[in-house]
């Protein structure tokens, strides 16, 4: 069994749903949220690593939460939101339990980085969601500083480090933009924790 104060644990989850209820908080996250939907297509998107649902919640009707932890699966179910439990590894993530032909978008924010094996996670995540025919991935990794605050982060993802691992092309997707933000630079990461990369994969095979 997880240790309460671990990622699957309700402490961990109590911990996360308080800090997205934080009146500064949930200002300055509107301000990233938005970003995100406007790089989403206009219709229901899946939220791997859905976390406290601050995302999900925003999210076209149809759309879907999928999260390890289950005490912030339980909460957010109990808000009305689509959240379910998943277990990308014992699923080799493959989305197995998602219904093809009825997901528009693909996001995953704040996760890629937590991966040692990071290529290969995108490669089985892209092929899940061509088979589920999404046509818009957005990724969302941290910048240097946001990187090094967290010792759980593993694999630091940069514009170089895509191109250096062939992942412009991944599995049908090719990425039409990879963005900075809030300032697009990416040296503004190194003092400001809160800086993100951003890529935008669209569907072309």
């Amino acid at each position: 069994m997880a240790s309460e104060s671990s990622e699957f644990g309700s402490n961990y989850a109590a911990e996360q749903l308080r800090r997205s209820r934080h009146p500064l908080r949930r200002l300055i996250k509107k301000f990233y949220l938005d970003r995100v939907l406007g790089e989403v297509e206009a219709g229901p998107t899946i939220d791997f690593g859905c976390g406290a649902g601050q995302l999900l919640a925003r999210l076209p009707a149809g759309s879907v939460g999928l999260e390890v932890n289950p005490h912030l699966v339980e909460a957010l179910r109990a808000e009305g939101l689509d959240a379910r439990l998943y277990d990308a590894y014992v699923d080799d993530f493959s989305l197995r339990l998602l219904d093809g032909g009825r997901y528009a978008a693909f996001t995953i924010s704040h996760v890629l980085e937590h991966f040692a094996d990071t290529p290969a996670v995108m490669s089985k995540l892209w092929r899940a969601c061509a088979r589920l025919g999404v046509t818009t991935i957005v990724a969302i990794v941290p910048g240097a500083k946001g990187y090094a605050s967290d010792a759980t982060h593993k694999t630091f993802i940069t514009r170089d480090w895509v191109r250096d691992n062939g992942l412009e092309q991944c599995e049908g997707y090719t990425l039409e933009r990879a963005n900075y933000f809030p300032i697009d630079k990416a040296s503004v990461g190194d003092w400001f924790v809160f800086h993100e990369l951003h890529l935008v994969y669209r569907r072309t095979a």
